[in-house]
């Protein structure tokens, strides 16, 4: 055997190396799938011929790699896997890996820095560097970590499943029931969701009086929280504001600290700025941190420009003939607004309700259309000439094709008018009002509608507009100019593009920043 070995040519080895790297394909690709696939769809997928992705599986399955449900005839990972998968991260010294970015986030906050990890009944303090103020927390290293009190616990399950995060929740039903922060478990969830969405927590005083505090997740490979890094210290320090500006510091702590010890964190940075692009010149009408903005719309006389802050819920108003601004913090998510005569239709969390902003005062509460389906939440959305309000809505996981666009009323009532959708985003109308315009971005389309604008309904959609994989950025927020050009928004693509009403592009126009989500034309 050995002698065998040594005899093997190259040629030999390099088709043994480019099996296993075949192999290899296919694990990644099943991973990468929502659910079981079938044969077919790994062949297309990787562009195999059928007898070497049978014979790949096949292998695969014999080594507990790859599992074959004989009903179906599909294919997923094996359990062999996830059993590495749990020996790797027990074997891995998760203090070493943090130690480095919590040591970067401590020298520059001089506030404490704490490490906990989920475990299967909880969490637990496993590390920390104490600040050196005067006023300071005592060390919590062994401690168990309050899950739905404090930034550090609520970091930890906001990204578990909804059934997994769910169970946690409702073994401390009566204490969260109790606990004067969250009216129940409801409200506590569309926190946590708010929590994942914009990828860090705080906490106010929630779990220990005058500590405030702001955490983030570490995730494995397949992008499972497993640990987190919490920044804590006196409220007096850690207002509101400054917890959230130094939210994208703790989330640049764990995304370093994941991909240090192998996991697969979101990305957060942004792409580089396309060569070539032209950046046009951008007056800045309003000085606002927002994390996500979102939603622009003009009040009828185009005198008030309004927009949202999803992920640091606010709405804010600007007065474009006075410059004057104004701020409305929101308890929820809020990712839509529009002017209406009773207040502000405003889309979130909670639903879609008519507030009036200074008192937050509800004025109508039209409820949620999709409440029976705790994993989604509604997205953007526009009133139309006609004084409705369109919605879109995704899950959180932005699960394919579990996303609809609604129809509601002035008298609170929505309809369903499309589903299958993924992230239905921009939406709006020809000058004419015969056509209706909505990206989905997941499948970076722009489709367009006939639209009936008496009936308020939608029909014969189409693509109008596919966007090639070598354009820079996602299409995000839309509108239309009084000729029926249709300008885009290129999250991550440094631009706004110019359409033609058939769908040919005519410009882009660069911006000076990488994530334009929308736009408003005004007077």
């Amino acid at each position: 055997m050995w002698g065998d070995r040594r005899a093997m040519t190259k040629s030999q080895m390099k088709a043994r190396s480019a099996t296993l790297a075949k192999g290899l394909e296919i694990l990644n690709f099943l991973g990468s799938q929502n659910g079981p696939v079938t044969l077919r769809t790994v062949m297309s997928g990787l562009g195999m011929t059928k007898p070497t992705a049978h014979r790949l599986l096949a292998t695969l399955i014999d080594h507990g790699m790859a599992r074959f449900d004989s009903v179906n005839n599909t294919y997923q990972l094996g359990m062999r896997l996830f059993e590495l998968s749990r020996q790797v991260w027990q074997d891995l010294d998760l203090r070493r890996v943090a130690m480095n970015e919590m040591r970067k986030l401590h020298a520059a906050t001089n506030e404490t820095v704490s490490l906990a990890i989920l475990t299967p009944d909880g969490g637990v303090y496993i590390d920390g560097l104490q600040s050196s103020h005067h006023l300071r927390e005592q060390s919590r290293v062994g401690q168990r970590v309050a899950l739905w009190r404090s930034a550090i616990g609520k970091a930890l399950i906001a990204g578990l499943s909804y059934k997994d995060r769910q169970r946690i929740l409702e073994e401390d039903a009566d204490a969260i029931l109790n606990g004067g922060t969250y009216d129940g478990l409801p409200e506590l969830s569309r926190h946590l969701d708010l929590v994942n969405a914009r990828g860090y927590a705080i906490e106010i005083d929630e779990d220990v009086p005058g500590i405030s505090g702001a955490a983030a997740p570490i995730v494995d490979h397949r992008g499972i929280t497993v640990a987190a890094i919490g920044l804590s210290g006196a409220s007096d320090r850690l207002s509101r504001d400054a917890l959230h500006r130094l939210g994208p510091s703790v989330i640049e702590a764990t995304r370093l600290a994941s991909l240090q010890a192998g996991g697969a964190p979101r990305p957060v940075s942004t792409a580089p700025q396309p060569r070539g692009l032209q950046v046009r010149n951008v007056r800045k009408l309003a000085d606002f941190s927002n994390l996500i903005g979102e939603s622009p719309t003009l009040s009828h006389d185009g005198r008030i420009l309004y927009w949202v802050d999803i992920c640091r819920p606010c709405i804010f108003r600007l007065d474009l003939t006075t410059g004057e601004t104004d701020a409305f913090p929101q308890k929820d998510m809020v990712t839509a607004v529009a002017e209406t005569a009773e207040g502000l239709l405003v889309a979130g969390l909670t639903g879609i309700r008519i507030i009036e902003p200074v008192s937050g005062r509800v004025v109508r509460n039209f409820g949620d259309p999709e409440a029976d389906i705790p994993t989604n939440r509604v997205n953007d959305g526009k009133r139309d000439a006609g004084g409705r309000f369109w919605v879109g809505s995704l899950a959180f996981s932005l699960t394919r094709g579990a996303g609809s666009l609604y129809r509601v009323d002035p008298d609170g009532s929505a309809r369903r008018m499309e589903a299958g959708l993924t992230l239905p985003n921009g939406m709006g109308w020809s000058p004419d009002g015969q056509a209706m315009y909505l990206v989905d971005t997941a499948d970076r389309v722009l489709y367009i509608y006939d639209f009936d604008a008496d009936a308020g309904t939608i029909a014969n959609r189409r693509d109008l507009i596919r966007f090639p994989d070598d354009m820079p950025g996602n299409p995000d927020g839309i509108d239309i100019d009084p000729q029926g050009n249709i300008f885009i928004a290129m999250w991550d693509g440094w631009a706004i593009v110019k359409y033609a009403p058939d769908g040919t592009l005519v410009e882009a126009y660069g911006t000076p920043f990488p994530r334009p989500t929308s736009c408003a034309f005004a007077d």
